[in-house]
């Protein structure tokens, strides 16, 4: 399965695949093979010649249970509750699909390079509600997802943020080999 994500944004935020300035994305990608993960991006200092940084044993890139995603089991079950279904005529990923629409709200939000993670009200936070829209194929499996995320205002600036998430998953099913890149291609990060 092939996933490929875009976050726009209003904000300053890191995450899974890109960070935005204003609306315009920057795209982040990461490869995680075993304990080793490889990325690129625009906010860290690459040296010249190399095209991947590599890290080893990064907690923060790992899967967690708090992440903004239609493929995190406890981010379906706090959905789930409030979805909707869509009459749609959509396909993706060649097959008729059917859409859930729903909005939850979030005690707190924040993110870290394995993407958007919400969770309950922790003190520093005001809150945000995600706006979502799930795209399930005859088989169950998510074929689309999109999701606003509204973050109420915060800071001296007192402003809002919103994140805009677009997720595609396709070729469930299929078999993938995913390898590191090139040795020469790689510098160790900080």
């Amino acid at each position: 399965m092939l996933v490929q994500v875009e976050l726009i944004g209003t904000g300053k935020i890191r995450a899974a695949n890109a960070v935005t300035t204003g609306d315009r994305p920057v795209r982040f990608r990461i490869i995680n093979v075993g304990r080793d993960s490889y990325t690129q991006d625009t906010w860290d200092n690459i040296p010249e010649g190399k095209k991947w940084l590599h890290r080893r044993n990064v907690d923060g890139f790992l899967w967690s249970q708090d992440l903004v995603d239609a493929l995190n089991p406890k981010f379906l079950q706090l959905i789930s509750p409030g979805a909707e279904r869509t009459s749609t005529k959509d396909r993706y990923d060649g097959v008729p699909t059917t859409r859930y629409d729903g909005s939850v709200k979030v005690g707190s939000l924040g993110s870290r390079r394995t993407g958007i993670y919400y969770g309950p009200r922790d003190g520093r936070s005001v809150g945000s509600r995600i706006k979502w829209k799930l795209w399930l194929g005859p088989d169950n499996l998510p074929r689309r997802f999109q999701a606003q995320i509204v973050t109420g205002p915060y800071g001296p600036e007192r402003e809002v943020d919103i994140v805009r998430m677009n997720v595609l998953y396709k070729g469930w099913g299929t078999p993938i080999h995913i390898t590191a890149p090139s040795k020469n291609l790689v510098a160790e990060a900080d």
